[in-house]
């Protein structure tokens, strides 16, 4: 690699129109229980890089404000690019996982590059590939029922790039934020020195008080202060912020929760992000799914791959289906509904948003801000039909069984 050229200033350029239902800009997209663009300013402090407020009029990092990365990414960017070039990805496998929906100018090339100077369109920029060095694993077995939904390959690098044009690609870069973070962690103790990677394994050890599997994965996880943890939870490769609460045999295994979160007993967290003041209610089960701050996921049938809004809630035994057997889980884009790319997906849930009992919505549907959606009412018993019980409720009212339905009594 060539050296690093003399940046010293990066601009983003205002883009992309707010994602439904939403309805936010980019820059407020939550990931890993914080902004954007605040994960955005982090990485560019961490390459060297101040945020300017206009287009510097020398050579200066340009992304928009849509653009997701990592530092990793930024450091390869700008090893290999050259004022005037843009950055492109060719790996099969991760256009492959991750290019479903994003609006590029072409695969794999992204809105991020070094700005000659002044104000710079993207489209004049030239894409150069770099190499982000992705390694290929195969995914973990799963039933064969759910084999079709399973990518071929799963690349896994610290340096990665995405776009965020759908209410998917928060699911999405939330996963990769995840696992681009765990894949830090570990090049960067296969690079250590042995003495570095002696205390590293020393403070696990500590951490963990024992060696044993299930103390290691308690020990790899980040407990911010104030945190009450009861001792019959089991918390795994997590990264709780400050003054969480996790409840009675509750777990939460390789999730980021925000400040102030509870978790409450027999609940599951899953591989899922979590926000500031958010709940998982008792016996509920999040998994690969994302709170913004305020949601509240009561005890439903299990919701995988979805994400509930700022102050949303969702009420006991609300379903989200979340796996197409047949064609792949389309959603709206704007007025058209399109193919997600994928088979596994479940649905997002509008700011303030409430959904109440029985309440069933299908793979890749949305629910906008604000809005109240209610279950079926016919079994709901409202009225008293008469006659030799047994009795069944139709209709909102009791039948008897035996004499067949009865009308309801007249009102006085």
């Amino acid at each position: 690699m060539r050296a690093l050229p003399p940046l010293r200033q990066a601009y983003c350029v205002p883009a992309g129109d707010p994602i439904a239902p939403f309805d936010d800009p980019t820059g407020k997209v939550q990931i890993l229980a914080r902004d954007l663009e605040q994960l955005q300013r982090e990485a560019l402090s961490e390459c060297g890089l101040v945020w300017a407020d206009k287009p510097p009029s020398g050579p200066h990092l340009v992304f928009s404000s849509r653009t997701w990365f990592t530092p990793a990414a930024l450091q390869r960017l700008l090893a290999a690019l050259s004022p005037g070039q843009r950055l492109r990805i060719e790996s099969e496998a991760f256009w492959e996982l991750s290019g479903a929906l994003q609006r590029l100018d072409a695969p794999g090339v992204y809105e991020l590059g070094i700005s000659p100077g002044g104000p710079t369109a993207f489209a004049d920029l030239e894409p150069v590939t770099v190499d982000f060095e992705f390694t290929l694993t195969e995914p973990d077995k799963q039933h064969p029922a759910m084999a079709h939904a399973m990518p071929k390959a799963v690349p896994a690098s610290d340096a990665c790039v995405h776009q965020l044009d759908h209410w998917s690609h928060i699911l999405r870069v939330n996963w990769l934020a995840m696992a681009t973070t765990i894949e830090r962690e570990r090049r960067g103790f296969e690079r250590a020195g042995l003495l570095s990677k002696a205390g590293k394994i020393a403070g696990v050890l500590w951490k963990a008080r024992g060696v044993s599997r299930d103390k290691l994965a308690r020990g790899l996880s980040q407990i911010g202060a104030d945190c009450q943890i009861h001792p019959t939870a089991v918390v795994e490769a997590s990264k709780l912020g400050p003054g969480c609460v996790v409840g009675p045999f509750a777990v939460v295994r390789g999730a980021v929760l925000g400040a102030g979160v509870q978790i409450e007993e027999h609940a599951i967290c899953n591989a899922s992000v979590v926000g500031e003041g958010a709940r998982v209610g008792r016996r509920a089960m999040v998994n690969l799914c994302v709170l913004y701050p305020g949601a509240m996921v009561s005890n439903g049938r299990g919701h995988q791959a979805s994400v509930f809004g700022r102050d949303s809630f969702c009420a006991e035994t609300v379903m989200i289906y979340d796996l197409s057997f047949s064609g792949e889980v389309k959603v709206w884009d704007g007025s058209e509904r399109v193919s997600s790319g994928t088979h596994f997906l479940g649905a997002a849930i509008g700011h303030d948003a409430r959904l109440g009992a029985e309440v069933i919505l299908g793979y890749g549907s949305h629910v906008p801000n604000g809005a109240f959606v209610v279950g079926p009412a016919h079994n709901v018993l409202r009225a008293w039909g008469g006659g030799e019980g047994p009795h069944r409720v139709e209709d909102g009212v009791a039948v008897s069984v035996r004499s067949g339905r009865t009308p309801p009594p007249e009102k006085e």
